[in-house]
């Protein structure tokens, strides 16, 4: 093997490079030549070529010094129209844009390594490629979807770059219209995409009143009845006393059981419509869940008067009758319903319940034999029919179609108990017996079973004897909390406390949830002395989401009561934020205040109280004690002298006006 030397070869790279620079050099030299000339020639044409020299700066720095290179502008073609575009313009693209780069200017002379990106759309190299706008549109409503409600979509960038790094970028606006989010909403099975695309098409389009329809519509299908309901009231404000719109926020406040709205809503259709059947039954639905089943039915008849072979309206008309204990009216009305419906099975079985209810044994006894030519494996007719039986005090047909309801559903509770009782009637009492037991193996827990009679005792306000058959019950069902809060109460009414406080106890321990019980306990912990458990009661039922008013107010009482005024306030501020506007809670913090001997927060509170209710002479007069103690007279002199002129029987009003008068002499 031969070697070589290598000074021939550094030799010929250094001669190489000078060579290189020396061309450069010159290269620089000849128009920096002609720069010097043109300045000395033409002064005024030189001052205007600033980034033409700069070129030749960036130039040099790039092939000689090898920096990156620099981006000047490029062109491109929109909709076949050229635009140039240097680093400093914003392009904008809408959804019918195409867009191709045709050329990008930089220090490259040949462009060699030069590559333009466009942010989001995946490729390597956008340049003299065709963009549509749309694939950008797309990209923006996806990438945006987390900032739901936002008016502006976000915004991207077109990147040019030189060997993988980037030299410039030219931002990208994309214009999205409503009509895009409404594009997408409707091509989307996803609801919550729907909703999110449909309220950015609101916020930019906050009139157009079908997107606000489609959204509205999508909440009420997915139990958003609250947002259903604000999008109708939006749209009623664009466009007042819309007939479709009423009617469909009708059904919003029925279904989120606002009955008093659907009421107003519907009397403001039938301003619009008078002869809006639709709205008359709604509003009668509306009085019927309210429990004034008397204008129900005037507006169900209202109904009918304008469509008057409406069988849903003529079934709920007689649904009403019923409900208002008008049984007569109510069979009449399912019987019409009945003439015109003949296979409405459910009406049917409602009028055999109603002539049972009314006592009309027989009529009863006829309508469910019907019920049962139409539905022969129905249960509940046979036992409605064994109670008919019972009613006319055939007591052997009786226990035979509750044995009858029984063979086709033996294992509902209901019927097994009716036919025990039935057996205690006909004096079967082994029988009943056992078929009562037959219902605790189905429901172990059946208060009917066993508190029937304890239930008897207590409502006749025989309460040692309830007593004692729920002592009997809950050794049966020691954990069952039902029974232990029964016990409770009847020993309440013994006047027992101890014995009261210790099944309300047990109560709780075995699940009870009912936070009456819990209140109860804390009333009985009270009756004996025990404040410190009745407090802790009570805090418990005050750190719940809603507190009622009366639990904070009692344990607020409670703190005060112990001395306790920090604890005291913070409750009374919760009773504040519960009502704001109700100034008994200003004043109550005052009064913890002035016993704390905070004086200025008393007259703040005081005086906070005074603006809700300025005819309070109780506040009054405490303002005018908290300045007396402070020894300011004169305001305790006017603040006890409106106590005063507010009410004339103020003793302390009265005893401490002439005190300040003779105590601002005395400061004189």
């Amino acid at each position: 093997m031969e070697y070589q030397s290598s000074e021939a070869p550094m030799s010929a790279r250094k001669g190489r490079k000078s060579a290189k620079i020396l061309i450069a050099v010159l290269l620089l030299a000849i128009p920096a030549s002609f720069f010097l000339a043109a300045l000395l020639l033409y002064p005024e044409k030189v001052q205007q070529i600033p980034e033409g020299w700069a070129r030749i700066q960036n130039g040099f720095s790039f092939i000689i010094l090898g920096q990156k290179p620099h981006f000047y502008a490029l062109v491109l073609e929109k909709n076949g129209k050229d635009h140039r575009l240097t680093s400093g313009d914003t392009f904008e693209v809408s959804y019918r844009d195409e867009f191709v780069i045709k050329e990008i200017s930089t220090d490259v002379l040949f462009g060699g390594g030069v590559a333009a990106d466009i942010e989001g759309l995946g490729g390597g190299n956008d340049f003299r490629k065709l963009i549509k706008g749309i694939d950008l549109v797309d990209h923006a409503v996806v990438a945006g979807r987390d900032g739901v409600g936002e008016e502006k979509p976000r915004d991207f960038s077109l990147m040019i770059t030189y060997r993988g790094d980037t030299i410039a970028a030219i931002p990208i606006r994309i214009q999205i219209t409503p009509q895009d989010w409404l594009r997408y909403a409707r091509s989307s099975g996803n609801r919550k995409v729907q909703i999110e695309y449909l309220k950015r098409a609101i916020a930019m389009n906050r009139e157009d009143i079908n997107v606000r329809r489609m959204l509205a519509s999508i909440y009420f299908n997915a139990g958003m009845t609250g947002e259903a309901i604000a999008q109708y009231l939006e749209i009623l404000v664009l466009k007042p006393d819309d007939p479709a719109v009423l009617s469909e926020l009708a059904k919003c406040y029925l279904k989120s059981g606002e009955y008093e709205d659907v009421i107003r809503v519907a009397k403001r259709a039938m301003k619009t419509n008078p002869q809006d059947d639709g709205a008359l039954a709604d509003m009668a639905f509306a009085w019927g869940q309210m429990g004034d089943w008397k204008k129900a039915i005037a507006s169900y008849h209202a109904s009918l008067k304008i469509r008057p072979d409406n069988p849903m309206v003529i079934f709920k008309l007689g649904e009403a009758y019923e409900k208002s204990e008008q049984l007569d009216r109510a069979s009449r009305y399912y019987l019409m319903v009945l003439e015109k419906v003949p296979k409405a099975d459910h009406v049917a079985a409602l009028l055999a319940g109603v002539y049972l209810k009314m006592g009309k044994f027989d009529e009863a006894i006829r309508w469910h034999r019907e019920v049962l030519k139409r539905q022969p494996k129905n249960a509940v007719a046979y036992a409605n029919l064994g109670l008919a039986y019972g009613g006319k005090g055939l007591t052997k047909e009786e226990i035979e179609n509750y044995s009858r309801a029984i063979a086709l559903d033996p294992k509902d509770p209901v019927i097994r108990f009716n036919r025990a009782v039935a057996y205690e009637k006909a004096k079967m009492e082994p029988e009943a017996i056992l078929e009562y037991q037959r219902v605790l193996e189905l429901k172990p827990d059946d208060s009917d079973t066993l508190e029937r009679l304890a239930a008897l005792h207590f409502r006749a306000k025989r309460f040692s004897e309830a007593a004692a058959l729920y002592e009997k019950a809950v050794k049966a069902h020691p954990r069952k909390a039902e029974i232990h809060t029964r016990l409770g109460l009847a020993y309440a009414e013994l006047k027992k406390p101890a014995r009261s406080a210790e099944n309300y106890e047990k109560a709780i321990q075995y699940g009870a949830k009912d936070p009456q019980i819990k209140q109860n306990l804390a009333m009985t912990y009270g009756q004996m002395g025990r404040t410190k458990e009745s407090i802790e009661v009570y805090a418990g039922l005050a750190a719940a989401k809603n507190p009622a008013g009366e639990i904070l107010s009692t344990l607020a009482d409670l703190y005060m009561k112990e001395k306790q005024y920090d604890n005291a306030i913070r409750i009374y501020m919760r009773l504040i934020d519960q009502n704001p506007k109700k100034a008994a809670g200003y004043a109550s913090v005052a009064n913890a205040y002035g016993l704390k001997g905070d004086l200025d927060r008393q007259i703040e509170y005081c005086r906070m109280s005074l603006k809700l209710d300025p005819e309070d002479d109780e506040v009054y007069a405490s303002l005018g004690a908290a300045y007396e103690k402070k020894g300011l007279y004169s305001e305790a002199l006017r603040a006890y002298t409106a106590a005063y002129e507010l009410n004339p029987d103020s003793t302390t009003a009265a005893r401490r006006i002439p005190q300040m008068r003779i105590r601002m002499l005395q400061q004189r």
